[in-house]
């Protein structure tokens, strides 16, 4: 399988805790990438290869913020500007490890692996309900998915699965999810809206709130394919009389290779903040949620596999915020893809 993903792009790579004195390795767009701190914080991403044998610099030790080989001993610079060659006196001008942009703003570390003169023209995404997290109390884990990325998309941007997949948080006097009140699509992110008819709560709903079960209220939902890299979801338990709650799902989904997927999943909420019991449960729910998830999408990308001829999948209503996030991000790697071919062109005698 070819890679339909876009290389210029911010990704995240990890999770702000994940990264420390210690070399963290992470495959990432099919690129082997070596991430740590230097002393002062900063956080260095390089090409987790050297470039004197194909030998990981991950399985090498830190020297300061140097990062020395455990094959020959080569020394590099967190610029990856190579600088001390154990055999010799003198280091071949010129010889460095390809390094990469990063960008951290908690819980995530950013980073851009494609054209490097484009990324300070993109900033990271911004998830417009959390700002700076401010008022929120959230969690986050790392998981990962043997499914293309764009599955997963594709699978929260139609959550009409939930009456099959997870009946369990359906609220009790909802049959059908009524139909998306609206899709809304920009040149490089799209959104779908919906508000669900009155309904009591859930018993997951009424343990977070804090409610009574038979308290009525209507949910509003918001899907949006923020960019190839991050998807968010916006929940909102709004009784009748009382205060509204606002769950945010934001899930960086970041390819490991075109058939598997990094998901750096946050869950964050607006009430009970300091509450270790709300959060406990929500991180305990939302990760039995995502590992059933998983096997699904695992099952679909293996169904993919085993085809020989690539068939045409039938889309239906539910699906159209769907069919065009997909439309998106192939229209990315499509413009990639031409513009490199014109480069080699241009450059060819």
């Amino acid at each position: 399988m070819r890679s339909n993903y876009p290389f210029n792009c911010w990704y995240v790579a990890a999770l702000s805790d994940e990264v420390g004195q210690e070399l963290l390795a992470r495959r990432l767009l099919d690129k082997p990438v070596l991430l740590y701190r230097r002393n002062s914080g900063e956080i260095v991403a390089m090409e987790d290869r050297c470039i004197h044998r194909a030998y990981p610099l991950s399985a090498g030790r830190r020297d300061g913020d140097r990062v020395v080989c455990g094959y020959h001993g080569f020394s590099y610079e967190p610029d990856g500007c190579l600088v001390d060659v154990p055999s010799q006196e003198n280091v071949p001008p010129g010889a460095q490890v390809r390094t990469y942009p990063v960008h951290e703003q908690s819980p995530f570390v950013w980073i851009w692996l494609g054209d490097q003169g484009i990324s300070a023209l993109r900033p990271p995404p911004r998830v417009p309900w959390y700002a700076d997290g401010t008022g929120w109390g959230s969690t986050a884990e790392v998981l990962r998915v043997d499914a293309n990325y764009l599955l997963l998309h594709e699978h929260y941007l139609d959550l009409t699965d939930v009456f099959v997949t997870h009946p369990e948080v359906v609220p009790p006097d909802i049959e059908v999810l009524p139909a998306l009140d609206e899709v809304e699509v920009s040149e490089r992110s799209v959104s779908y809206f919906r508000e669900l008819p009155s309904s009591r709560l859930a018993p997951w709903e009424a343990e977070i709130t804090g409610l009574p079960a038979e308290t009525a209220g209507i949910r509003r939902e918001e899907g949006t394919f923020v960019s190839p890299a991050l998807h968010v979801q916006h929940y909102v338990i709004a009784p009748r009389d009382g205060e509204s709650h606002d769950l945010l799902r934001i899930q960086g989904f970041t390819p490991q290779s075109p058939q598997a997927t990094h998901v750096f999943l946050q869950m964050a909420r607006n009430f009970a903040i300091d509450s270790a019991h709300v959060a406990e449960f929500l991180r305990t729910m939302f990760h039995e949620w995502a590992t059933r998830d998983s096997v699904v999408l695992e099952t679909v990308q293996r169904c993919l596999g085993e085809e020989t001829v690539p068939r045409r999948d039938l889309n239906v209503k539910a699906d159209r915020a769907a069919v065009r996030a997909r439309r998106i991000a192939m229209e990315m790697v499509d413009e990639e893809t031409g513009r490199f071919a014109l480069n080699r062109m241009l450059v060819t005698p």
